[in-house]
Parts: C-alpha cells; sequence; structure tokens
C-alpha cells in the first residue's frame, strides 16, 4: 500500500503543480495582455518559459518551508502528504474554474495544518506560520506602496516619450513576475516531495514543479488571464509596469526569504497603489471585494477539507 500512497502522493503534487501554473496566468501577464501587446497563447508561452527557469533556479527556500518548516519532517508521511496536495490541488481547480484568483500559497499550508492537526503532529504555529501569516498581511500593503512609487517613477522617467519601449518594458516586466512565480509557488506543491525525502534534492523537485505548472499554464491558463486582463485591471501603461514590477518585487522578496506568498495579493496591491495614483475609478472595486473574500475562505476551506478527508480515509484504509 505505500507505494499505492506514493502514487498518489506524486501525482497529487503535480497536479497541484499544474493548477497553480493554470490558476496565475492572469496575475502575472494579465496586465501586458489587458493592454493588448500580446495575444494569449504567445503569453501562455513566456509565462511557461519563465516559471521554469525561476523554479528551477529560486524555488529551494520555499520547497524547504513547505516539505519540512510546517511540520517537522519525521512527522511527514506519504499519506498525509498525498491528502495535503490532493486538498489544495482540487480547491484550487474549483476557483480556477469559478475564476477566483486566490492564494495557492495560504492554500497549500493551511492544507498541511489541516491534515497536520488530523494526523496530531506538531504545527510549528509561533515559529513558520507566525512568519508566514507576517508574510502574508504585509503582501499586499508592500505591493500597493511599490505600486504607487514605481507607477510615479514611471511617469516622470525619460520613457514617457517613447511609447514602444514601455511596451516592451511592460512585456519583460510580465517576463519577471512569471520567474518570480516559479521561484515562489513551486515549492507549494513539491516541497512534500522533498519533506517526505522521495526527493532528496530541492533543485530536482523545483525543476518538476516548474515543469508541471509551465504545462498547466499551457493548457489552462486562458480563463485568468482573460479574467485580470480584460476585467480587474484598466491601467495605463505607466501604471500597468508599475503595478507588475511591484508584484514581481514583493513576491521575489518573500521567496527568497522562504515565505510563500500570494501572487495574486501581491498583484492586487500593486494596482491598487498603481491605481490610487490615477483615482480610484482605474480599479473594478466589486471584483477585488470578492477576491479579497476569497482570501480569506480558501485558505480555511483547504484546512477544513485536509482535515476531514485525513480523519476519514485514516482509519477507513487502515493508516496511521
Amino acid at each position: 500500500m505505500d507505494t499505492v500512497y506514493l502514487i498518489g502522493m506524486v501525482l497529487s503534487g503535480l497536479f497541484f503543480g499544474w493548477t497553480i501554473g493554470s490558476h496565475y496566468t492572469g496575475a502575472v501577464m494579465g496586465t501586458a495582455f489587458g493592454a493588448k501587446l500580446i495575444k494569449p497563447r504567445n503569453a501562455t508561452i513566456l509565462i511557461a518559459i519563465f516559471v521554469l527557469l525561476g523554479a528551477t533556479l529560486e524555488s529551494h527556500n520555499v520547497v524547504k518551508t513547505v516539505g519540512t518548516g510546517v511540520i517537522e519532517a519525521k512527522y511527514m508521511t506519504i499519506f498525509g502528504a498525498m491528502i495535503m496536495m490532493l486538498t489544495a490541488a482540487l480547491v484550487t481547480a474549483a476557483n480556477t474554474w469559478l475564476k477566483l484568483p486566490v492564494s495557492t500559497s495560504q492554500l497549500a499550508i493551511f492544507s498541511v495544518v489541516g491534515a497536520a492537526i488530523g494526523m496530531k503532529a506538531q504545527v510549528q504555529w509561533e515559529t513558520t506560520i507566525l512568519a508566514l501569516a507576517i508574510t502574508w498581511v504585509g503582501t499586499p500593503i508592500v505591493g500597493a506602496i511599490l505600486g504607487f512609487i514605481l507607477t510615479k517613477v514611471m511617469d516622470i522617467s525619460a520613457l514617457t516619450k517613447f511609447d514602444k519601449a514601455k511596451k516592451y518594458l511592460l512585456l519583460l516586466v510580465c517576463c519577471y513576475a512569471a520567474y518570480t512565480l516559479g521561484c515562489n509557488n513551486t515549492g507549494n506543491a513539491v516541497g512534500v516531495f522533498f519533506g517526505t525525502g522521495a526527493i532528496p534534492s530541492k533543485m530536482l523537485a523545483g525543476f518538476i514543479g516548474g515543469i508541471v505548472m509551465a504545462i498547466g499554464a499551457l493548457t489552462w491558463g486562458r480563463p485568468l488571464l482573460e479574467k485580470v486582463g480584460l476585467h480587474i485591471v484598466s491601467l495605463d501603461i505607466n501604471s500597468a509596469v508599475g503595478a507588475q514590477l511591484a508584484q514581481g518585487i514583493t513576491a521575489h522578496i518573500a521567496a527568497s526569504l522562504g515565505y510563500p506568498t500570494s501572487m495574486n495579493q501581491a498583484m492586487i496591491g500593486g494596482i491598487a497603489g498603481a491605481g490610487l495614483s490615477r483615482g480610484i475609478n482605474a480599479i473594478n472595486m466589486k471584483t477585488i471585494k470578492e477576491i479579497v473574500v476569497s482570501w480569506f475562505l480558501t485558505p480555511l476551506i483547504g484546512a477544513v477539507v485536509a482535515f476531514v478527508l485525513y480523519s476519514v480515509l485514516s482509519p477507513l484504509l487502515g493508516v496511521k
């Protein structure tokens, strides 16, 4: 049975990685698509390339946090890891289908927490979870501040006279955001591979996660690309650059510290800051409110589902 659970864990983790790749297309390339600078297919191709690079080169710290930072490695079982990743994947897929941008980082962490409670494993509340909570609260705030500042910088820069150069800059910044997505979110899907010892190398785990995330972007990335690009963002080129760059910088810093944060929260923060530099009418507040509500509900749903699945299936299958 251990082999069956191992296969289940791997498939669940890969499924989660695929859903992450499809879920964040709008967050990293929505501004360029909304500005009609790139077609959907080309957008997803660029996302796939840069996600894989970021996942392979800089996802190691997040892989470690998800794999061994929330609960100690000795508590991380193959069956438990399977439940954690299956929960996160199903909830993410449901939100992608509903076109609701959520935080897969919060979902992944709270899926681990929910299963850990069912396993009666000790959760690192006062260290890892507290640091993550601070990161999550700070992400949209830092994103908003940077979005406002960077938009103002764009307004006074020499680039203001060169529209074509600004368009290329926006595409470049979007590619950086996709790279950051690989750094920041890959560990959410493959961290348990490292935590259980199924894959001893953090770089290899990141590479595998990057591959499935790239496939996710290519195969099911269009719904949220259109949602963000056409229904949330209404920014000029300067503010789009400011918002997207704010997102990339915020999430990249968090990833380098080993604390996975939400690309969507960083993006919404960046959009809010950039929008405020133009006036509140640049932001679709109804959609923003829907997203903020989902930020609070989704992690709780993940924790409850993971706890229930583990509590029901563990005795049913005779797993300790």
